[in-house]
């Protein structure tokens, strides 16, 4: 079937420590609102990153777009350095996501910006790595789930220095470490009632909006088409139907991503349609999740980093099911495709 590991049906794997990285990160916020306070002007956020870090930075994203004045865009690290956008220069904020550091279409989107002007800040898992020493300033999580909370930082901290109250928002990233593990664990379950049910369709489309959209697009990319080899994609609730619901019969199977933010309704009329036309639909709905701690107005707001993890656990349960380790490539790391230009 693939050139991947291979291994047969396993035990899944046992679920992680989350809250502990996400603890020891949360004393990073003065550091973080600190150094955007301090910076001279800021008239454009560019959010920076390849592959999963790329997904990984819409949940910010969201956050700005909703919440922001200044303009923020989520851009994929070699459109950035390719399209070389005017605006990237002094005033504009580059922030680069890069889980090891090392992927080398971000280290040159992070050399170009700073050649620039522009202040340059990454996130990621090594203080010491090829981006974090292209950057001007590092932010460093010890799990990819505290990599997402400092991403919030960053956005939180530009709405303060735009007068905005965030107290609400950080409380609820204080409350975080818990309600993630108990939500994780409670879903493990359901985790692997949804992947009994998708684990051998010819195509998996993951439906969602707003701020799922990147853990539901890390599902399929990421985990999906890189570690198990399987046709998968994710569809925007609306675009849904500019085309993609023609596909739909009842034969198939879909999984769906509901939020409890704002464009919740989107995905509702995504359910309405596949109730009636669809086979079997796995909904994964935030407001069935265990939350302990967090006020019912952050639920919105805590949802994707939540998801996030749950997304994670989908990955272990599909090799357990499926048989193939997450560790397998076929060609990423195996065969050279070294960027150009």
């Amino acid at each position: 079937m693939t050139d991947g590991t291979y291994l047969g049906p396993q035990p899944v794997a046992e679920v992680p420590d989350l809250a502990g990285p996400l603890r020891d990160v949360l004393a990073q916020w003065d550091d973080v609102r600190t150094w955007i306070s301090g910076l001279p002007g800021i008239t454009r956020v560019f959010l920076v990153g390849a592959g999963g870090s790329y997904l990984n930075v819409q949940a910010a994203q969201y956050v700005l777009d909703t919440g922001a004045r200044v303009p923020a865009a989520a851009v994929n690290s070699d459109e950035f350095y390719f399209r070389a956008p005017p605006s990237v220069g002094p005033g504009a904020l580059v922030l680069l996501l890069s889980g090891a550091g090392e992927t080398p279409e971000t280290v040159r989107a992070a050399e170009w910006a700073a050649s620039r002007g522009a202040a340059v800040a990454c996130v990621t898992l090594k203080a010491t790595s090829p981006v974090a020493h292209a950057a001007g300033k590092v932010f460093a999580g010890g799990s990819g789930d505290a990599n997402q909370v400092l991403l919030q930082f960053v956005a939180l901290a530009l709405l303060e220095r735009e007068g905005r109250d965030v107290g609400a928002e950080l409380a609820a990233l204080r409350a975080l470490p818990a309600a993630l593990e108990t939500g994780v664990r409670a879903f493990e379950e359901r985790a692997a009632e949804v992947v009994s049910v998708m684990k051998d369709v010819p195509v998996t489309h993951v439906i969602a909006s707003g701020p799922l959209f990147g853990p539901a697009s890390v599902l399929t990319s990421c985990y999906l088409q890189e570690m198990q080899w399987m046709n998968a994609m994710t569809i925007n609730a609306d675009e849904f139907f500019q085309g993609p619901f023609e596909v739909i019969d009842d034969t198939t199977r879909t999984i769906v991503f509901l939020g409890e933010d704002a464009t919740r309704p989107m995905g509702e009329r995504v359910r309405t349609f596949l109730d009636k036309y669809s086979g079997p639909t796995c909904y994964l709905d935030t407001r069935n999740l265990e939350m302990p701690g967090i006020a019912p107005g952050q639920r919105a707001f805590v949802s994707p980093l939540v998801v996030s993890a749950l997304v994670a656990r989908l990955a272990a349960h599909y090799a357990a099911q499926r048989g193939y380790a997450l560790a397998g490539r076929r060609y990423m790391w195996t065969v050279d495709y070294a960027i150009t230009g």
